[in-house]
């Protein structure tokens, strides 16, 4: 019975990999043909199933920026560096299309701490934490288990090794979790919107900001979102002007 649920298992995960592997193979094909519309439509497919992948994330925003979307192309390259910060074709891409970016910003220096944050999820992404701490826990788990029914000095000090990688892991993940969701970014989609002194079409409008563009949001009134930007300023915007990433 245990071999037959095992085997079911197998052949069920083979189906769902091989689902996945022709959906992308699918959504690659219609980009290669120019049917940039329905390569997304296969990507989408992908990432509503729950389908992580910044592969996906990169070959969406290929297509959108085929379609000039630059707006959208940069909002899926965003979405594919938080899962993997170190994909070079992403952040290669990525350039490009801030390089097209109209507005020109300049970055107030951010504090240690925070510099030193950006650094590491930089490198490691929140997801990847995420990953090592289940395969940690996994290992841990099974070590354990097998301590229970033979001792042995060398798996006991492979436990206290796994249980300090595992509190280091989750305090990280905990921290960069906190910070992301305190620190919730969108890009502005409109060619051009205002940002405005308060939320309200009568207020007074502070500055304008344009297509690509990447925002903060820090509040949120009704349909409006209170943003800030690179420079410090602040204002509040619509927030179908924007697309969080």
């Amino acid at each position: 019975m245990k071999k037959e649920f095992l085997l079911f298992l197998a052949i069920f995960f083979s189906f769902f990999i091989k689902a996945e592997d022709n959906l992308f193979k699918k959504g690659t094909e219609f980009y290669d043909s120019g049917n940039y519309q329905m390569a997304i439509a296969y990507f989408d497919s992908l990432i509503i199933s729950g389908t992580i992948s910044s592969e996906i994330h990169y070959n969406k925003g290929n297509c959108y920026f085929k379609l000039d979307s630059l707006a959208l192309a940069i909002v899926e390259y965003e979405r594919g560096l938080k899962i993997n910060p170190k994909d070079l074709d992403i952040v290669y891409n990525l350039k490009i299309c801030n390089d097209l970016i109209i507005d020109d910003i300049n970055q107030l220096p951010q504090l240690f701490y925070k510099q030193w944050l950006s650094s590491l999820f930089n490198t490691i992404s929140i997801y990847n934490w995420q990953i090592l701490i289940i395969i940690s826990l996994i290992l841990l788990i099974i070590s354990l288990i097998v301590t229970k029914i033979k001792t042995n000095n060398n798996l006991k000090i492979f436990n206290t090794f796994l249980s300090i990688i595992i509190s280091i892991s989750l305090t990280i993940y905990f921290i960069g979790n906190f910070t992301e969701k305190n620190n919730i970014q969108a890009i502005v989609k409109e060619n051009v919107v205002n940002i405005r002194s308060a939320p309200s079409v009568e207020s007074s409008v502070q500055f304008t900001i344009h297509s690509g563009t990447k925002v903060v949001i820090i509040d949120a009134v009704e349909n409006w979102f209170n943003i800030s930007i690179s420079d410090g300023r602040k204002g509040w915007a619509q927030q179908t002007s924007l697309i969080e990433i």
